[in-house]
């Protein structure tokens, strides 16, 4: 169970969600619907083309999307994502992910989330439904 206040949250997941520290990444900003991330992109992120994993770049945004579904403090889980790469990134660029709830329904939430270089040139864009289990 999520701690109903946002700080709260924020501290629950940076704690709990493991990749957070595995990948190095930092929560910037939380707010009710809201979320900003950022990751700056090492040796372990890279793939054989020795550019940044779509993983790594998918699980950033995936961490933002969830401070921002979970921000309410009510459990919320991913019950869709769906991305589209624009740029690559390379190693030692600054990746931030912002996401923003675009509506919020009892159960239901529609999130877009924004991958951007530290040049802010785009690098993903994702939509992304979250379901609430609590509450």
């Amino acid at each position: 169970m999520l701690p109903k206040d946002l700080e709260g949250v924020k501290k629950h997941i940076e704690q709990y969600d493991r990749l957070i520290t595995l990948f190095d990444m930092k929560i910037v900003d939380v707010k009710k619907g809201e979320a900003r991330v950022n990751m700056k992109v090492g040796p372990d992120h890279l793939n054989a083309a020795k550019l940044c994993h779509g993983g790594a770049i998918f699980s950033l945004a995936d961490v933002a999307f969830a401070l921002a579904c979970n921000s309410y403090g009510k459990t919320s889980l991913a019950l869709e994502v769906s991305i589209n790469y624009v740029r690559p990134a390379k190693l030692g660029e600054e990746l931030t992910a912002f996401a923003r709830e675009l509506h919020r329904g009892s159960k239901t939430g529609l999130y877009f989330i924004e991958v951007k270089n530290q040049d802010n040139k785009p690098v993903a864009f994702l939509k992304a439904t979250s379901f609430q289990i609590e509450g």
